[in-house]
């Protein structure tokens, strides 16, 4: 069984209502009673996001196999896929790594404006940077599309950036299929016009890797409600996947003032990843909100530290 190691940082808690870009969004705390433990563990990924993702409900799937994958069209200029653009962030030196930025929402909007600022503070570290977006309920994408949306971009960063590492990093939702994507590369053979590449290293800041236990939210990831397709959603939970690629290493982030996706998804999904052989590092940051982990001044060392030493042994 490989060891754990678990780190606690402190960061400053942010009070009043500022931008995401600074503190990382402002979230609500629910209310106790029986429903508390689903509110936590409920994902929300940006501003009014919470108000959107509780009264979001998975609309019926007629295939409990899965969507069909996106059709097969060259991306245009800006783009990874037709129609999803990507930005690719170069360092002033040559990257030790590429860093693949997966943006949260709720599987039910990916807006990759958020992750900007921790996006240059990794490129100042010296790690290209690609920040994509993926099909979400809000475009009509259902599992398996937005996993092998961010599978295809990571074969993109591959073709982008060559010959360094390829490292996964995704916020909330995005956390959750950077998860799937680097414990399952090889997907169903969706259309991807780059050759395949499997991620060498996998951030997960404040992801809700058990999607069984998001009170139903995961609805908008499946399109159907888990009774309907247990299958579909046993295929896309990180939690049941852990052992696969033993070797993969695993960076997970949660605060401690998280009140939209509980520590124990953390918690639960390092002791998947450690029962199947992985090195896991777990890092708590104290005081930060859902979106706080977004920070540069909570995380981005953190996350560019992580990035240096995973790339120099890959």
């Amino acid at each position: 069984m490989t060891p754990r190691r678990v780190v606690t940082a402190a960061v400053a808690v942010c009070v009043g209502a500022l931008s995401l870009s600074a503190c990382g969004g402002a979230e609500p705390a629910p209310a106790d009673g029986p429903g508390r433990a689903a509110a936590d563990r409920a994902p929300a990924d940006g501003p009014g996001q919470e108000a959107a993702d509780a009264t979001a409900s998975p609309a019926p799937s007629p295939t409990p196999v899965g969507a069909p994958a996106r059709p097969e069209a060259e991306p245009g200029p800006g783009e990874y896929l037709a129609g999803l653009p990507a930005t690719v962030a170069l360092p002033d030196a040559e990257p030790a790594a590429v860093v693949v930025l997966v943006p949260g929402g709720g599987w039910s909007t990916a807006d990759p404006l958020g992750l900007a600022p921790l996006g240059e503070h990794l490129r100042a570290a010296g790690l290209a940077v690609v920040t994509i977006t993926y099909g979400t309920s809000s475009t009509g994408s259902s599992w398996p599309v937005p996993a092998d949306d961010v599978r295809c971009a990571v074969a993109y960063a591959g073709e982008q950036v060559p010959d360094v590492p390829v490292l996964v990093a995704g916020h909330s939702a995005g956390a959750h299929l950077a998860a799937v994507v680097g414990l399952v590369p090889e997907g169903r053979g969706a259309f991807c016009p780059y050759p395949p590449r499997a991620a060498d290293g996998v951030v997960g800041l404040a992801g809700p890797y058990d999607v069984s236990a998001t009170g139903g939210l995961a609805g908008n990831l499946f399109g159907v409600a888990e009774p309907e397709a247990p299958d579909l959603w046993a295929e896309g939970n990180p939690l049941l996947l852990a052992g696969g690629r033993p070797d993969l290493p695993f960076l997970l982030v949660h605060g401690t003032a998280d009140r939209l996706v509980g520590e124990e998804f953390a918690r639960a999904f390092e002791d998947a990843l450690d029962d199947g052989g992985h090195p896991v590092e777990v890092v708590v940051v104290e005081g930060a909100t859902h979106n706080g982990v977004l920070r540069p001044d909570a995380v981005g060392d953190v996350v560019a530290t992580w990035s240096l030493q995973t790339a120099a042994t890959s």
